[in-house]
């Protein structure tokens, strides 16, 4: 992508360097955007979670530096769409560089060759402040678009190759090594902000655990309908049990979520498992036509997926369910929604706003980058 950002493309430095600023400009944004909607997602679900929420994120930089030096393999969810290359000759030069710029400050759109953004979007999660969220993402959009400096010296096409090769072949232990420094510097600084905390959280974090995973795992068969709908066809189901399955499974999934922002945490968890078990039986039933691996349409996954791993996750998943259930000893402790506060008017409406903008900049992203792909 960095070679549509150079002089030879835009006719000189001047006009690269606006295009520069314009890119630099629409990757902060909309990274900003993203981080304060991620955080107003976390205040939804009763974040700060105090010492659970930093310990739960000194534990996630901790693996995913562990990730960088190839110790674990970590996934790092994200959609690897390539920025379209129709953009900038359908667009002018300048909203062609700003739409580059937008299309990388989401991160997940397109690819990630490491998990920090995972661990920064975590750390926006737990903040609970729109403000905060967008203060912490937006840096990691501002240094993204900052990477088409280096195409300041490619004023020939000769030389805009050049570049690109050299960027393919750069080492990678290097940029390893610094992300794995980072990640383990905020582990650190993250266990040590935890401990100094009262003790508690733990149930809270796990209801929001919980009600994100069913978020996206419901959002990846709306949004991928037609993945989801193949998923179905291979479980081979009766007809009318699959026409009723298509709609029912994704609006049960999407009740969790519901449940826990609602101020009933106890009635997720126990939906949740009810959820999960009937997911496994069905596993299992498949199992014995398919053999080892079966079908899974879940979190907008499109091949099949081993059964004991699948069945770990659902495991894991359960105990966090179950965690909820007996965590909380009544409803009147849990996620109570109702209106803000005073105080909390201004990052109310921002979280509010930031959501609604960053819901319009990943459709339309979305959108764009389907066509760039179809092209």
């Amino acid at each position: 992508m960095v070679e549509t950002i150079t002089p030879v493309v835009h006719g000189g430095r001047g006009r690269w360097g606006r295009a520069l600023a314009l890119h630099m400009l629409g990757a902060t944004a909309t990274a900003a955007l993203f981080g304060a909607a991620v955080a107003g997602l976390g205040r939804a679900l009763g974040a700060p979670w105090g010492r659970a929420g930093l310990l739960a994120l000194a534990a996630a930089a901790a693996l995913y530096a562990l990730g960088e030096l190839r110790v674990l393999a970590i996934p790092i969810p994200q959609l690897r769409r390539q920025v379209p290359d129709w953009w900038r000759t359908f667009f002018g030069h300048d909203l062609a560089a700003a739409l580059y710029g937008a299309g990388l400050g989401v991160g997940f759109l397109t690819y990630l060759a490491n998990g920090t953004l995972v661990v920064v979007a975590l750390a926006a999660l737990a903040s609970g402040s729109p403000a905060i969220g967008a203060a912490i993402v937006a840096p990691f959009g501002l240094f993204r678009g900052l990477g088409a400096v280096t195409a300041y010296a490619s004023e020939t096409p000769e030389a805009s190759r050049m570049l690109v090769d050299r960027l393919v072949t750069a080492p990678e232990r290097p940029r390893r090594l610094v992300n794995a420094a980072t990640l383990a510097a905020v582990a650190i600084a993250a266990c040590a902000g935890g401990l100094r905390l009262a003790a508690g959280g733990w149930w809270q974090l796990a209801a929001a655990a919980v009600a994100i995973t069913f978020g996206w795992a419901a959002g990846s068969k709306i949004v991928g309908r037609r993945g989801w709908r193949r998923t179905l066809r291979a479980h081979e189901l009766p007809a009318w049990l699959e026409r009723t399955t298509f709609p029912v499974v994704p609006a049960a999934e999407a009740l969790v979520p519901a449940l826990v922002v609602a101020g009933r945490p106890r009635a997720a968890a126990a939906w949740a498992v009810a959820l999960i078990a009937g997911f496994s039986i069905e596993t299992l039933r498949v199992r014995r036509r398919t053999g080892p691996r079966v079908p899974c349409g879940c979190f907008g996954g499109r091949g099949d997926v081993g059964v004991p791993a699948l069945l770990t996750r659902n495991l894991v998943i359960a105990g966090l369910a179950t965690a909820v259930l007996f965590g909380t000893r009544s409803e009147a402790t849990a996620l109570p929604l109702g209106m803000p506060a005073a105080s909390d008017l201004v990052p109310f409406a921002l979280a509010l706003g930031s959501g609604a903008a960053a819901t319009l900049v990943v459709w339309r992203a979305t959108a764009w980058l389907g066509r760039g792909r179809a092209a």
